[in-house]
């Protein structure tokens, strides 16, 4: 097939595609099927590139129209983000024995949730990827000012730091959560000394989340097997629901929660950079605006009306 059928042949599929509902695609979804297009006919020996090449200025044209034209029609413009869980729906879970420490499944849960929180992780992979050990990403350490405990997570591999030759010079994101001296039932440092203990004492799987034991008992709660990726990224959707939270409530809502409670409190925008590990202004799609953020802006608009 030569160039020109080619820039015909996709010009047509553009526009007549759809999903295995018989709707149409997202704008976003049209430019990605291009793209993978692209791909696939690279990897076959074909060196094309639809986006930039003349033969496929035609292509283009019918591409950047069906986008605007969906977008015109209402398709695809909201995203489906991660919601915020708020102060009083966490209150709500401690409250009601969601999160805790009593059961093991729970403790590993609930560590889960607070390192999450607290180190701005994303979705199940980063927390599959943490280890024990001499090489382990967290470790306890001690504060020489007033002798507080605190966990530090030192970053390795990310979405933004992958560890290759691009991303030699970036500085890998360290983040601290210091000990809740006021809540020591909610300590983060109290539950994963709690959870370590509780590990087999000979264990050699290096995961640092790792299966329930069905038996347990007093000091081994754990198998010395690790809990799947696919297990771990349903965590939060998993508590949410148990506590029956109409929301889309992923592990990214941990992430997004972290850098809108910065982002509400007044935080400078660097230092939610620093505890998220962005390194632009991406960390901006993660704020969520409050309901009492919206309506104060209201209040100001309409006091400036009248």
């Amino acid at each position: 097939m030569t160039n020109d059928q080619l820039n015909t042949v996709l010009g047509y599929f553009i526009t007549e595609v759809r999903n295995k509902k018989g709707l149409e695609y997202y704008p976003n979804t049209l430019y990605e099927l291009i793209i993978c297009i692209q791909r696939f006919l690279r990897q076959n020996d074909r060196s094309i590139s639809i986006l930039d090449d003349r033969d496929f200025s035609a292509l283009r044209s019918v591409l950047d129209s069906k986008m605007k034209e969906l977008s015109r029609n209402g398709i695809g413009l909201k995203t489906k983000k991660a919601d915020v869980i708020s102060a009083d729906q966490e209150t709500y879970m401690w409250s009601n024995n969601i999160l805790g420490t009593d059961t093991p499944k729970k403790l590993c849960d609930t560590l889960l949730y607070c390192i999450g929180l607290n180190f701005a992780l994303r979705a199940g992979q980063e927390h599959r990827n943490l280890r024990v050990g001499t090489n382990s990403q967290i470790s306890l350490k001690i504060s020489p000012t007033d002798g507080r405990k605190y966990l530090e997570y030192t970053e390795d591999v990310s979405k933004t730091n992958c560890g290759g030759l691009e991303h030699r010079k970036i500085q890998s994101k360290v983040v601290r959560a210091y000990q809740n001296t006021d809540c020591p039932e909610r300590c983060i440092i109290n539950m994963y000394q709690k959870y370590m203990s509780l590990r087999p004492n000979e264990g050699k799987c290096q995961a640092f989340y790792l299966r329930s034991k069905k038996y347990p008992t007093s000091d081994e709660w754990y198998d010395d097997c690790p809990i799947g990726v696919h297990q771990l990224q349903k965590t939060v959707s998993d508590l949410c629901k148990g506590a029956q939270f109409s929301g889309n409530f992923t592990n990214h809502s941990l992430r997004a929660t972290t850098a809108t409670r910065l982002y509400a409190a007044g935080v400078d925008e660097q230092l939610i950079s620093e505890k998220t590990g962005h390194r632009s202004s991406a960390v901006r799609g993660y704020q969520r605006t409050c309901e009492d953020q919206l309506i104060m802006v209201d209040s100001v608009v309409n006091a400036k009306v009248h």
